[in-house]
């Protein structure tokens, strides 16, 4: 009996050491996750290797999360057990699909590796997620400028091993590397953990109109760990990318879910990482143009996601004073209001003249 995927990197990601082989399975397509789908005219091309407990576990454990069985059907080189869909239309396996396969193909290997009690079973949910966030910052070299930087690439870090030993809907990684150095040399092999969590997405609302905003509050358990008499923090609107939609769409979705409210318009304020240092976490930050003709302060958020958010409606003036008093200690909020404070009378004059 051998395993079969449809793709090359995954197999070599899950188990780089196997004996994988081209091959074919006639009768099945491939649906938009990579699972076959019954298909009398389709062909399926992939590879299989010979099916040991050391490769069947990763195999079984990676393809849990595609929402189909695991079956027995026939290859070229005979029985294949191999991951068949719950869905009954073939889909296209585009080339971004298979990038962010192999990311959690690769996470999976090493959760196998080294599994704990706090990162199996394997969540598929959180590692598509971070899969994702990583092949977006992929595929932004070419839209980032490196103007002051000394220029180093990515390419040039020596990376020795990782290891994922929790992972759940955020995950923790540890990580061994060597980068180069600004006197030109090598660093000595360094250890960093990091905390790795998929990018986010944050919305001020303002009304031009009336010159009103709306902060969001809600308890925080990093601000409770941390001590903080206050854990209740202010905030924009904000909500993860846990989908394959753009950052615009998770805005307008996290401003009804968060403040029941419609978007007219977005502007970017900026995209940035929090705290690089540990977090993996990169915001793309925006204010969001509203309607607050009829709005009023209440509470929101989604109820399995046990959600418990009030909203607040304040003239700029009282959100201003937030800043100054101190009770605005969130980041974004910070940096959203300031965007809008040097911003403002050129919303304000768009608005009227439209």
């Amino acid at each position: 009996m051998r395993v079969f995927l449809s793709d090359r990197d995954v197999a070599l990601a899950l188990r780089p050491d196997a004996d994988w082989q081209a091959d074919r399975l006639s009768g099945y397509s491939l649906d938009s996750c990579g699972a076959l789908v019954a298909d009398q005219g389709g062909a399926c091309d992939g590879v299989s290797a010979p099916c040991d407990d050391a490769l069947t576990e990763p195999f079984a454990s990676y393809f849990k999360g595609l929402g189909g069985d695991v079956k027995s059907v026939s290859g070229v080189f005979g029985p294949v057990f191999a991951a068949m869909s719950a869905h009954t239309e073939p889909a296209e396996f585009t080339a971004y699909d298979r990038r962010v396969e192999t990311c959690v193909a690769r996470d999976t290997a090493q959760i196998l590796e080294n599994p704990t009690a706090y990162n199996t079973p394997v969540n598929r949910s959180g590692l598509l997620m971070r899969a994702r966030s990583f092949v977006r910052a992929e595929s932004s070299d070419a839209r980032v400028p490196s103007s002051v930087r000394r220029g180093f690439r990515r390419g040039a870090v020596q990376e020795e091993k990782r290891e994922l030993p929790y992972a759940r809907y955020f995950d923790v990684e540890d990580v061994y590397l060597r980068h180069p150095r600004f006197d030109g040399g090598l660093s000595p092999l360094i250890e960093r953990t990091v905390l790795r969590s998929a990018d986010a997405v944050t919305v001020l609302p303002y009304d031009p109109l009336r010159d009103q905003v709306v902060v969001i509050e809600q308890f925080r358990p990093a601000a409770y760990v941390r001590g903080d008499c206050h854990p209740w923090v202010l905030e924009p609107v904000a909500g993860r990318c846990d989908g394959n939609e753009p950052v615009e769409e998770v805005a307008r979705r996290e401003m009804i879910e968060e403040a029941g409210l419609t978007l007219l318009g977005l502007e970017k304020i900026a995209n940035y990482y929090p705290s690089p240092g540990c977090l993996s976490e990169y915001l793309y930050t925006f204010l969001g143009l509203v309607d607050l003709s009829d709005a009023q302060s209440g509470v929101h958020g989604v109820a399995s996601e046990d959600e418990d958010i009030q909203t607040h409606i304040l003239s700029f003036e009282a959100a201003m004073a937030l800043v100054a008093s101190g009770e605005a200690d969130d980041g974004p909020l910070l940096l959203s209001l300031y965007w809008l404070a040097a911003n403002r009378e050129r919303l304000r004059r768009e608005a009227s003249a439209a």
